[in-house]
Formats: structure tokens, sequence, C-alpha cells
């Protein structure tokens, strides 16, 4: 790490970010198949898209709460609580006997809202000029994860199954908790003792600061292209690979999101940050005309070649926005409610998870062209709402 991180800076942020990429590893397995796990247990394309949006949902509407506990009570405690209660919903994402039981085992998944209090302790660390960058260094591992969990997660579910990758996301959770018990301190800060003396102010306050409330909107649109991608993918990729091939299409795709997200980090630093979120939801609707409009790039005669183009520039615009926006919520919030301002950031943003997948669903169900005309119109509205910041 940089030299301006002092010791116990690097110590913190190191041992967050390695117990919160052996969780998020496990989540990224069965993000490029869940779509394919899915059809074992229905056929409805909404059903499937629920299921997939699910764990967003209850990971949405616990962020607050979570963020809140973690300004009064610490950040570590709701982190441990947040992993546990992750380890079992993967478990119980292994063993359904139906659609309805996979519902169930997501959203008990997605009540591990840690997110906001990640963040939150990074910020906690770091001085505010260098919160991007430590955010990058949060974002390193988690992103050798994406990667690993990405590469890895179709090939292994080639071999043994959908199930076991569920199975594999239980078990690193847990290993996880343990690791960010034993290995990571909190650091020293202003605490509210309860919440009549916490002289913060609520959520609606929060969200009444335009630019919060713009970034809020943008991370919403950010999952929502990211769900839907994912959604897609595989029903996409399967017409012209087998599973334990994947890599040929995802390779590209995840290198680009790594040298990216540390350059976007990189930008906000220097004050780029809005020109560089403006891009980036221009190059995410780009990213879906060629993913369901290849013929009008005249590359119908390589479908391969189209959907590689497609994921580089989604993964390139997703992980330009990834390190961004949350950068950007703690530099206009008050520091004794990092974790209040971050969890409606990741509220938003996990809303936006669970209304892609649940949009993929319904509306590829309807017809390739509406889910294009759905990402565009988000698109779109991204590009708009990053040009009005005005802390950037």
């Amino acid at each position: 790490m940089p030299a301006k991180f002092s010791l116990d800076q690097k110590r913190t942020i190191a041992a967050l970010s390695t117990s919160i990429a052996i969780r998020m590893l496990g989540i990224f397995l069965v993000l490029p198949v869940f779509t394919l796990y899915g059809e074992q247990f229905t056929n409805s394309k909404p059903l499937i898209g629920l299921a997939f949006g699910a764990y967003g949902l209850t990971n949405a509407l616990l962020q607050v709460p979570f963020g809140r506990l973690s300004d009064r009570f610490g950040r570590k405690p709701l982190l441990l609580i947040g992993l546990a209660l992750h380890s079992v919903g993967s478990i119980l994402a292994a063993i359904p006997t139906n659609i309805f039981a996979l519902i169930t085992a997501r959203l008990i998944q997605g009540a591990g809202a840690i997110s906001s209090v990640a963040f939150a302790l990074v910020a906690d660390s770091v001085e505010e000029g260098s919160r991007a960058t430590a955010m990058a260094f949060l974002g390193i591992p988690i992103g050798l994860s994406f990667v690993g969990g990405i590469l890895a997660g179709p090939a292994i579910a080639s071999v043994a199954g959908y199930a076991s990758l569920f199975w594999l996301s239980g078990l690193l959770s847990a290993l996880a908790t343990i690791y960010l018990a034993v290995a990571v301190k909190e650091p020293e800060r202003d605490r509210p003792k309860s919440a009549a003396a916490a002289d913060r102010p609520s959520v609606a306050a929060i969200l009444k600061i335009g630019d919060i409330l713009k970034l809020d909107a943008c991370g919403f649109l950010m999952s929502f292209f990211m769900s839907s991608f994912f959604f897609h993918f595989p029903l996409l990729a399967r017409r012209y690979l087998p599973l334990g091939s994947y890599y040929v299409l995802l390779g590209p795709m995840v290198i680009m999101a790594a040298v990216v997200m540390f350059c976007a980090s990189g930008a906000a630093d220097r004050g780029w940050a809005k020109a560089t979120g403006v891009a980036a939801f221009v190059v995410l609707s780009i990213s879906g005309l060629l993913l369901f409009r290849s013929a009008d790039w005249g590359l119908q005669a390589h479908p391969l070649l189209a959907l590689t183009i497609a994921g580089i520039l989604f993964f390139a615009g997703f992980s330009s926005l990834e390190p961004i926006l949350p950068s950007l919520i703690t530099k206009v919030s008050p520091k004794t409610v990092y974790g209040t301002a971050l969890g409606t950031y990741n509220t938003l943003q996990f809303l936006g998870s669970f209304a892609g997948g649940a949009a993929a669903g319904i509306l590829g169900a309807l017809g390739n062209h509406f889910m294009l005309a759905g990402l565009l119109v988000a698109a779109a509205l991204g590009v708009l709402l990053m040009a009005q910041v005005k802390t950037a």
C-alpha cells in the first residue's frame, strides 16, 4: 500500500479486505450460472428472476438498519452477524425442493447486509483524501475473488453440479466470519451513546442532500445493469460454449474489470469522478446494444465476439462506477453517520440488484427488445444524474 497509509491503517484495510473477499468469493461463484440453476426448479423466467433478485431485496431492506446499528454499537459486531446470516442462507440455497424454497434461501442470504458497514469501517480508518484509494485496496482482494469466482464457478458447476457452489459459498462465509473475528481491529471513533443522544440526521434528511440522492440513484442503476447482465449471460453463452468453457468469454471481461477499477479510483482521487461516471454509463449503454442487437453492429456472423465485447464493455462501465460512488458518498456525509449514509446508498444499490433480476425475468420473457429498452433508459438516467453531481 502507498506510504500515505499508517501501519495500523494498512493492517485494518488488509484484514478487512481479506475477510470480506473470502465471503464475496462465494457470491461470485454462483453469479454466472444462477439462471441455469433456477431452471432446474421452474421454466418461469419471472420466478427465476425473482430468485436471482431476492438476495438484493433483503440486502436493501437491512442496509440502513445495519448501518445505524454500526454507528451506535460498532462496525465489527454487525459484520460478524451479517457473515453468519449469509452462510446459513447459502447452505439452504444448496438444498431447495422448489423455486419458492430457493427464493426463501436467497432472502436469508441477502439478510447478511454488511456492505455499508464494511465501507464505513474503511472510511473510519483513513483520511478523506485517501478514501477512494483505500476503497480500491479494499476492492483489490474482492476483485481477485470476483475474478476467481466468475471464472471458477461455471467450471466447478460443470463437474460437481450447481448446488456445490452454494455449499462452497456457505463454507467460505463461515471461514470469513472466523477470520474477521480474529484479525480485524476497529479503530477508535466518535460513537453515539444512544439513539436519543445521537445528534444525527434521519435517513429522510440525508436523502434531502441532493448529491447523495443522485449518487444513490446511480448506485441503483449500476446494480440494475449488473443483475440484468448476469441473468442473461448464461442463457446466451450456452448457445456457443459448454459450461466448463465459459472462462473463454469471462476471462477478458474480468481482466478489464480489475484494470478499470484501479484506474477509476485514481481518477476519483484526482477530481475526475464526475466525467468518469458519465462515461461509464455511456459504455454500459453500448454493452447493452451489443448484447441484444449485435446484428446492428455487423457482428451477426460472430456471436461469440459480440458477446465478449459486450461483456468487456459492461465490466469496464460497472468497474468504473463501483469505487467512485461510495467514495463520493463519504465526501458529503457527516463523519459520525457514515454507516447510515452508506446504508442508504447500499439500500438503493441492492434494490437495483433486485429490480434488475426481477426485470430481466419479466422483460426477458416478453422479448429481448424490451430488456434492451430498459437498459438504455437506465443508462440515459445515469448519464443525466452523474452530470448533475456537484461534489465530484
